[in-house]
């Protein structure tokens, strides 16, 4: 009777012990619109949020929710500012108006990596060029794509004349201004409702990172590849600033450890490579068709898209912002990088 009085008691005891660690365990919501096996979502969100927990030895329980069950797309930002997530992967584009110097990225030709991007956005924002835009939110990390390639469902497009009339799926604001000064007609669709779009005819192509077609599931729905590096977009992973602030000194070095430039080179590198293997995979499918426009071609491009440039500085001017001196830096970097 004694030895089963002192079972259960020490059964009570540790059962009570467990209960109190799981309890003291902080679980942070981190939201995303990407399906659950998508390559962000499984390759470097997933991973993001092992290395925090990992490094807490279990204080800090990361915990993803994929697939936008706390929010659309649009929505990733305020989900975090309201607390329905504490973490959130967002693209930046999607948030009218909010993030007008991060922007910069997405203008025409400016980068072809996420590397160089990534590392211009993170410094950037290091440097305070982006302080007002970002107030209010806790920045772990920012990124980039890889330039934006064009992913035609039945008719390639090569030069710029072959925009016209196309039915494009519009990413950001600015890709909305690329598309429209080229001719074509554009189609606000969310990320992961571009492959229904293709299907049903309600976009002909749209303007995608290789990484994207994997992703989303365009194999099916797309036959022509044309590379142009015509926008980028402009990411960010990013967390309610009060429930930072409320965590005690060893979860924020957590946090902090795999922030800033840590995140976005890591991120980066492994969203090159990636595309890099979409791409070879696309080659070697019979029916599709990888186009490189030639230099004289891209060169057109640059002309007719030139003033989109002195037309989002002049939209910068008008904000009050100094969108000059973030591009001439932006430039810098990249051209560092990318020669």
């Amino acid at each position: 009777m004694k030895k089963t009085l002192i079972t259960f008691l020490f059964g009570v005891f540790t059962f009570g012990f467990i209960s109190s660690a799981s309890a003291d365990s902080i679980e942070l919501k981190l939201a995303t619109f990407e399906p659950p096996k998508a390559f962000i979502a499984s390759k470097i969100l997933a991973a993001w949020a092992d290395k925090v927990n990992n490094c807490s030895a279990g204080a800090v329980n990361v915990k993803m929710y994929a697939g936008g069950v706390l929010g659309s797309p649009p929505k990733q930002y305020d989900i975090v500012t309201s607390g329905v997530a504490d973490i959130s992967w967002t693209v930046l584009g999607y948030i009218g108006g909010q993030f007008p110097l991060s922007s910069v990225i997405e203008l025409p030709f400016l980068t072809k990596t996420s590397r160089a991007g990534s590392t211009a956005l993170n410094t950037l924002f290091n440097e305070g060029y982006l302080d007002k835009e970002m107030a209010g939110i806790k920045v772990i990390g920012l990124h980039s794509n890889p330039g934006y390639q064009i992913h035609m469902k039945s008719e390639k497009v090569v030069n710029p004349s072959d925009f016209k009339g196309k039915k494009m799926r519009v990413p950001s604001k600015i890709a909305g201004t690329i598309l429209k000064t080229l001719g074509a007609t554009g189609v606000k669709v969310p990320a992961p409702g571009t492959s229904e779009a293709l299907n049903k005819g309600v976009i002909d192509g749209t303007p995608f990172p290789y990484t994207a077609v994997g992703s989303f599931r365009l194999f099916n729905v797309t036959k022509y590849h044309t590379e142009v590096n015509i926008t980028n977009a402009t990411f960010g992973l990013i967390m309610n600033e009060d429930k930072y602030n409320g965590l005690d000194a060893s979860a924020k070095s957590c946090v902090d450890k795999y922030s800033g430039h840590a995140f976005g080179d890591w991120a980066s590198s492994l969203i090159d490579n990636q595309n890099a293997k979409m791409k070879n995979e696309i080659s070697k499918l019979a029916d599709h068709e990888i186009i490189i426009a030639p230099d004289s071609v891209i060169a057109e491009y640059k002309k007719i898209l030139a003033p989109i440039e002195t037309d989002w500085l002049a939209e910068m001017e008008g904000k009050g912002l100094d969108g000059s001196a973030v591009l001439k830096r932006a430039r810098q970097i990249i051209t560092a990088i990318e020669g």
